[in-house]
């Protein structure tokens, strides 16, 4: 019989996917903040369902139905933020990495986060792809030092979960690439919900 690996998730979790009806109040939300924050809403197909983009000059955020972002494939990779020309850098060295160039995908994060360091989207995913490299030690190491200064929970969330899967040896990559991704997106899912809380209470 063949034997399947089970991931726990570390106690503190949970995995809700919010209803549209959160990205919607995320726009409302956004409107107060200041007329210079652009606001952009769009609807698509997918896990994504109705996003809601949130930006200051070249910087922009994806809030979907689902989570933060607009999935970008089964994997559920999705980026968060950064100058344009970030995103598509690292939209490509996401490609590559799911098409298994794993060289190609490192070259390209690491090149973005020598123009952009500390980047989190860049972060997260030189993190991911160093551990499909083998280099699980150094991937992880990467992953715990992710920050997104604005989302808590989602820093937390998933510096909590690299130092948990580190300690599963037994894991594929891709098993800790797909509980990385879920765990990030609900990290952010819940930072919305504290944010929509915090502003019914005003």
């Amino acid at each position: 019989m063949k034997q399947t690996n089970t991931i726990s998730r570390p106690s503190g979790t949970t995995s809700r996917p919010l209803a549209a009806l959160f990205a919607l109040l995320a726009l409302l939300l956004a409107g107060c903040v200041g007329s210079s924050l652009g606001v952009g809403v769009g609807v698509g197909t997918g896990g994504g369902g109705v996003g809601v983009g949130i930006g200051a000059g070249s910087t922009s955020v994806g809030v979907g139905a689902g989570g933060f972002g607009v999935s970008l494939n089964s994997s559920g990779d999705f980026l968060n933020n950064g100058p344009n020309e970030a995103y598509l850098n690292n939209k490509a060295g996401i490609k590559q990495l799911n098409d298994g160039n794993f060289e190609a995908a490192r070259k390209i994060f690491t090149d973005t986060l020598e123009k952009y360091p500390d980047l989190p989207d860049s972060t997260y995913y030189l993190g991911l792809t160093l551990i499909y490299l083998g280099q699980r030690e150094a991937g992880f190491g990467l992953l715990k030092t992710y920050r997104e200064p604005l989302y808590y929970r989602a820093t937390s969330a998933v510096q909590r979960m690299a130092a948990y899967l580190e300690k599963k040896p037994e894991l594929t990559a891709e098993e800790i690439h797909k509980a990385m991704n879920r765990e990030r997106r609900d990290g952010f899912d819940r930072d919305l919900r504290e944010r929509m809380e915090m502003q019914r209470g005003f």
